[in-house]
């Protein structure tokens, strides 16, 4: 369980096949994941992807270059899934709890190459506990991703770091190649990793500057990075120039501190995060003891803090500084790629208590209980923590899995009403649905509903609809305020609403000569039912 040597070379296949639990870690992290995956309703951002997603090519292709380029590769993944197995709730968050799975082996594997077998599979268990790697596992976005993406980044630069810089051959070449390869995906993924090259930079000059990395290999480095940031400008500036879609971001305040030591890794669960920094500081508390050592567990503890420490810090505080100095930018989940480290950095806490124990039963004051000193330390405090975090991140797991666990929404509760309405009307009645107000979001409408549960509206008749998405190249589509005119014909409406322009909805409808027959009123979410009113006879 203690820190040992950096892994020694090896193919991760190979790796893979020597340590059977890094695969039963990696399937029990993605089922733990899936359990209750499609509960939760589908919220606004999960939209986005859907009518990205699902549009064709073409369509998707023009819409990028007005709006969400920074998520386009994702949308085209996504697309090409959704051509495969189709879209449904549980169809649209699957590729990020099996993703979810392989975040588990590639941090275990990064583990193995500063500890035991023992530190790996710690650092796999640890990091299936922390609530933002749940959370990320059940969204239909690209958060999942990152996390895996950062996780292979790291591994791939180690293991270029390990290729002879003097060799020309192809053995040598193509670990440096996979990285900048693997690089200019994850930034097309989520333009934010690329706070992870930078990370690594800051790795690289501190290993350096202790003589554990040659200037050789920092100049390989520098070769393959610089070409990289290069290629990757004019994407860049394509995504600076639409920085409008983020203009929710709230400034830089009192609760950006907040938001870095609780809603970062453990959104709504402060005994958690408190926990994890507490076991985080006895672990740098443990390298700094430690640092002037020569043993082998010292420098591979000093080795974890090289590549850990920069990787949980660099992106954060280049974001807040951006937020401050530029414009804002810092959102919490928007860092799920720094969860890998975090698990790792938990871990090596955790080792580091059991050591520090183990030094204070030796201590001459306890020579009185000499039993103390033969207590397996690191393992008791591995087996404690890991108790302590699966108990404080319970809460976390049980929310996330709730109806409204995404910002209360209720989309998948009222769509069930609608279709429920829908279903009892004769089958020679002309429907029709109004879509009002969604919460939180001026610029949509309830349409976002049917985005997301598209078979409860199969039959209902959208009457204010212009041009709907794919038509347009904005993400929404266009729309007209809802009047008489265009209920002629409609025997009954369907109102959806958050409620905010409720009056205007129903004015309209009512003055159509509707009357409100039935209504539902669910979280931030009404589903109203008119019947036209019969005209009396003279």
């Amino acid at each position: 369980m203690t820190l040992g040597a950096v892994g020694a070379p090896g193919t991760l296949g190979a790796l893979v096949r020597r340590r059977i639990e890094i695969p039963i870690l990696a399937v029990v992290g993605a089922l733990i994941v899936l359990i209750g995956i499609d509960t939760p309703s589908i919220w606004y951002d999960e939209a986005a992807t859907i009518v990205s997603a699902t549009r064709t090519w073409p369509e998707l292709w023009a819409m990028l270059h007005t709006v969400d380029a920074v998520h386009g590769v994702y949308y085209a993944f996504m697309h090409v899934w959704f051509d495969i197995v189709g879209y449904s709730p549980f169809t649209l968050r699957l590729p990020s709890a099996i993703i979810s799975g392989g975040t588990v082996a590639l941090t275990m594997l990064l583990a193995s190459r500063f500890g035991t077998r023992g530190f790996a599979l710690l650092a796999g268990v640890v990091l299936i506990t922390i609530p933002r790697f749940t959370w990320a596992g059940i969204e239909g976005r690209s958060y999942a991703l990152t996390a895996l993406l950062a996780a292979a980044l790291t591994l791939l630069l180690m293991r270029a770091l390990r290729s002879p810089v003097r060799d020309s051959r192809w053995s040598a070449v193509w670990p440096w190649l996979a990285y900048a390869g693997v690089a200019l995906v994850s930034v097309g993924v989520f333009v934010y990793l690329s706070l992870v090259v930078v990370a690594h930079a800051v790795t690289v000059l501190v290993l350096t500057s202790s003589g554990t990395l040659s200037r050789r290999q920092l100049f390989a480095f520098g070769r393959t990075v610089v070409p990289l940031g290069v290629v990757c400008i004019p994407f860049v500036l394509i995504v600076a120039s639409q920085s409008g879609q983020v203009a929710w971001i709230d400034p830089i305040s009192q609760r950006t501190l907040t938001g870095i030591l609780i809603t970062q890794f453990a959104p709504m669960n402060p005994p958690f995060a408190i926990f994890t920094w507490l076991v985080v500081l006895i672990g740098i508390a443990t390298f700094i003891v430690a640092r002037r050592a020569a043993t082998t567990r010292a420098r591979a503890a000093r080795d974890l803090m090289a590549w850990v420490l920069p990787w949980l810090v660099v992106p954060t505080v280049v974001l807040v500084l951006t937020s401050v100095l530029v414009t804002p930018l810092y959102s919490p989940r928007y860092l799920t790629f720094l969860v890998p480290a975090l698990a790792i950095a938990i871990a090596g806490g955790i080792v580091g208590l059991g050591r520090l124990t183990r030094r204070a039963t030796r201590l001459p004051g306890a020579a009185r209980w000499p039993r103390m000193r033969s207590v397996p330390w690191t393992a008791l405090a591995a087996i404690s923590g890991v108790l302590v975090l699966a108990l404080l991140t319970q809460p976390s797991y049980v929310a996330q899995r709730g109806a409204e666990a995404k910002q209360d929404a209720s989309w998948s509760k009222a769509a069930w009403r609608v279709s429920e309405v829908a279903a009892s009307l004769p089958a020679d009645a002309s429907p029709a649905v109004v879509f009002g107000s969604i919460a939180y979001h001026p610029a949509a409408t309830a349409r976002v509903v049917e985005y997301a549960y598209p078979w409860a509206f199969t039959s209902l008749d959208d009457v204010a609809l212009v041009e709907p998405i794919g038509v347009t190249d904005r993400l929404w589509e266009t729309a007209e305020p809802v009047d008489t005119a265009m209920l002629e014909g409609d025997d009954t409406v369907i109102l959806v609403s958050s409620g905010r322009d409720r009056e205007v909805n129903e004015a309209a409808i009512e003055g159509a000569g509707f009357t409100e027959v039935d209504r539902w009123h669910y979280t931030n979410l009404w589903v109203k039912v008119y019947d036209r009113t019969p005209v009396p006879l003279k």
